[in-house]
């Protein structure tokens, strides 16, 4: 009887009847098969051989699992460890899996699900944010024997168009098929590395067979195959690829692979960290004995190479700002001229003080290798300044030290950070100046001494910024660039404000001096000197013998009417009558000329604008000289009477000679009244030009000569003062008088007693001599000294009588 078939079922397979398979054996049965029926045996096998041969013509095929991982489905390559406690995956927000379906199903990264074969379809995503990457779960049927060919055909189209799009994917996915079974964890001290550690489960793996499977994801650097530490660590092999992204695609594709019958277990194997080594250090018996005094020595280390580090970015930030300064000036001008197009623009300096002579001179100076230092004098406010910024605006490799900024500050690391700042590099100089101070602090508590070479230890902090200058120069000067751009164009130092009059003293000059020098000596650049005080070459001269000094002096020419004239000419004004006679009471002052001009141009004609400029002026002098509420100054060094004689007299004169007025009884041989009065910028003291040696006093400003002139003419304020003056003498003789009359008395008691002790009939006076004589020559000198000052404090008495009678008269007079 023949078995009933069925074709299918619902696992694919067909089913036979059971007593096909499953008979007992009888002789009977046996005998009956091959004896009696003969016949229906053979069309049993003929029947079954044809139902296997349908079987085997017909393919089944069944729906098979896969799965896929891109290695970058988004733009960010940033890895931070999860441990870390700010993590930047959660600030940037990335696709989500409904969006990444939507893109794989819709073919805008592969093919669709109808141009795939194998009845392919997308089942699920999984992202993996930490490892930047996702597996994508894949249905697909064919046969079991075709199922390797069908997975190879799928992934080749898959990585085909991706590289079709890869000018639209331009983050670059990657599409491998996983051959494992991925371990998907999110352990915390687990993130990816670029070396994975591979336990065998099962025999060992030989290093071709590793390198066969491990090859396609990237490039390796090194395999090492290590053995069995214990029965319990298996042995292993350690995998170092180039990159870490290849090491991610191995590791989630190649998870639980069998190969040869050995199951492969990978994770990222992480270095040692130093929290490790320390940890094993210090429990280890013998290594924790020494260990211990060590680790104060490795934090000394360790702060003194953060502060090294710190001094050479300090270093890079100097020679940027040498290097590249002038690009961002060029910039900032564009920038400006963009912004400003429709705006007012600034007014150009009114009169240029320095003639086409000097400046030509000053441009050949700097064209020549370094050789001399460069010293540009002239009065405050005259343009000096302006002078060098116009030359060296458009020159690159420039250092511009203002040291009137330098020398206000309080100690010496506020004046090395402003220092630093003017040369770039305020914000990490701080820094290393922090570190050194604690580096030496923990040195010294360590060690026992500090440690030299760091910037704390440096008896100026200031000296430390002069030599990372100096070094940026010198690498400046030699670098390539520099010599193919133009080898004659050398660096150039200006150094402004330099040896400030109240400030003669400051030991920042010896510095800068000394950093000039070798500047100069070494040929790295032009060092320019920019002061107001003609005794800057006197100071150059004896802190440098060995250089000689080229000297371009801008002080006030004999006659400023000719600027005015060359002003008119070049813009073709007309000039008004009265401008020049007004010019030559204002002298070569930028400001004081700015806003004179300014008037004139509001409409006011020269003498209107020089009274108006002339009264302004004179109330800031009775405001700075004659009262005590000055700004910044809590109490004047100086007293009315004093300024009021030299402002008396500089009315009248040019100039005052420095010891004369010194030595009056009004200073009584003290100077610092009168230096007072030039910190002030009330005057100015200076040499005369062709004797050096010989001290003059003259007004701050040559304005301030008119400006005297109307304060001293003042009636009511002049009384006032000559009684200020006359009381002052007054006392002065009363002082005067007072001590005649109590060194009388001493003499009459001395007298006395040597009356009292010779008056004996033996005396002695021809071994001693005769006292009472040398005595009497005294007294008659003091009564003759006392008599003066009597006559003197008279008159000085009577003029003080006649000078309040006449400012109580002046006062009713102008009151009515």
């Amino acid at each position: 009887m023949f078995r009933v078939l069925q074709n299918r079922t619902t696992n694919s397979k067909i089913l036979l009847p059971h007593n096909e398979f499953n008979y007992t054996y009888t002789p009977l049965s046996n005998f009956s098969r091959f004896v009696i029926f003969p016949h229906v045996q053979s069309q049993r096998v003929f029947a079954r051989r044809k139902l296997f041969a349908f079987l085997a013509s017909t393919p089944i095929k069944e729906v098979e699992n896969g799965q896929l991982y891109f290695d970058n489905y988004d733009n960010m390559r940033i890895i931070t460890p999860a441990r870390w406690p700010i993590n930047i995956r959660r600030f940037i927000a990335g696709p989500n899996e409904e969006k990444l379906m939507e893109k794989l199903k819709s073919g805008e990264w592969i093919p669709t699900e109808n141009e795939m074969p194998y009845n392919f379809k997308i089942e699920g995503v999984k992202i993996r944010k930490k490892e930047d990457g996702m597996f994508v779960n894949f249905t697909f049927r064919v046969n079991n024997y075709q199922k390797e060919k069908a997975l190879e055909e799928i992934i080749e189209r898959i990585q085909n168009s991706l590289k079709d799009k890869k000018d639209v994917l331009w983050f670059n996915v990657n599409a491998h098929l996983v051959k494992g079974e991925p371990f998907i964890e999110d352990l915390i001290d687990r993130y990816p590395v670029s070396r994975l550690r591979i336990e065998f489960q099962g025999p060992d793996v030989l290093t071709e067979t590793l390198y066969k499977h491990l090859e396609p994801y990237g490039l390796i650097r090194d395999i090492n195959l290590f053995p069995a530490s214990s029965n319990y660590i298996s042995r292993y092999a350690l995998v170092q690829y180039v990159k870490i992204r290849p090491a991610i695609c191995a590791k989630n594709c190649l998870h639980g692979m069998t190969v040869n019958g050995t199951r492969l277990n990978i994770q990222y194997d992480s270095p040692i960290r130093m929290y490790r080594i320390y940890k094993w250090i210090i429990n280890h018996p013998t290594l924790s004995t020494i260990s211990i005094p060590l680790i104060p020595f490795i934090a000394v280390a360790a702060v003194v190479g953060i502060t090294y580090g710190l001094d050479f970015i300090c270093y890079i930030f100097v020679r940027t700002r040498i290097t590249y300064y002038y690009l961002y000036q060029r910039f900032r001008e564009k920038t400006n001229s963009l912004f400003t197009t429709f705006r007012e623009k600034p007014e150009e300096e009114i009169f240029n003080f320095s003639t086409k002579e000097q400046e030509d001179k000053l441009q050949n100076w700097l064209k020549d290798p370094p050789e001399n230092f460069i010293v540009l004098l002239g009065p405050t406010n005259s343009g000096k300044s302006g002078l060098v910024n116009r030359i060296i605006r458009e020159k690159r490799n420039t250092v511009y030290i203002k040291c009137d900024d330098i020398v206000d500050s309080r100690n010496k690391n506020e004046r090395a950070l402003e220092l630093a700042k003017q040369v770039g590099c305020s914000s990490v100089l701080n820094l290393v100046i922090s570190f050194s101070n604690f580096g030496s602090l923990l040195a010294n508590e360590i060690i026992g001494h500090k440690i030299f070479g760091l910037p704390s230890t440096v008896d100026d902090p200031v000296k430390k910024v002069l030599d990372l200058v100096e070094n940026a120069l010198y690498k400046t000067r030699r670098s390539r660039r520099t010599q193919r751009d133009s080898e004659n164009e050398f660096p150039i130092v200006v150094i402004d404000a330099y040896m400030i009059k109240y400030k003669e003293n400051h030991d920042l000059w010896e510095l800068l001096v000394k950093f000039a020098t070798e500047l100069v000596k070494n040929k790295l650049s032009h060092v320019v000197f920019v002061s107001s005080n003609i005794g800057i070459i006197n100071h150059l001269e004896n802190q440098a013998p060995s250089m000689q000094i080229n000297t371009l002096d801008l002080h006030e020419p004999d006659e400023v009417i000719n600027l005015v004239d060359q002003y008119a000419r070049d813009k073709n004004i007309e000039i008004p009558e009265g401008l020049k006679e007004a010019v030559s009471y204002i002298g070569m002052h930028l400001t004081d000329l700015g806003l004179f001009i300014d008037k004139i141009r509001n409409g006011k004609k020269p003498d209107d604008a020089l009274n108006n400029l002339i009264s302004e002026t004179k109330a800031d002098v009775l405001r700075i000289a004659f009262r005590d509420e000055i700004e910044h100054v809590t109490n004047k060094e100086w007293n009315d009477i004093q300024f009021w004689e030299i402002m008396k007299k500089l009315s009248k004169k040019e100039y005052l000679f420095y010891d004369i007025v010194k030595s009056s009884p009004i200073f009584d041989d003290d100077d610092s009244p009168i230096k007072a009065m030039e910190r002030a910028g009330l005057i100015s003291i200076t040499q005369l030009p062709k004797e050096s040696s010989i001290s003059i006093i003259k007004a701050g400003k040559r304005l301030y000569q008119k400006v005297f002139a109307e304060i001293s003419s003042d009636e009511l304020f002049e009384t006032k003062m000559k009684y200020k003056t006359a009381q002052f003498y007054l006392s002065l003789e009363n002082n005067k008088i007072k001590e005649y009359e109590d060194e009388l008395k001493k003499l009459v008691k001395i007298d006395s007693k040597w009356n009292n002790k010779w008056s004996s009939s033996l005396s002695f006076s021809w071994l001693f001599g005769n006292g009472h004589e040398v005595i009497n020559h005294r007294v008659k000198f003091l009564l003759s000294q006392l008599k003066k000052s009597l006559a003197r404090a008279k008159k000085h008495q009577k003029q003080i009588d006649e000078l309040k009678q006449n400012y109580e008269l002046i006062l009713n007079r102008k009151g009515n």
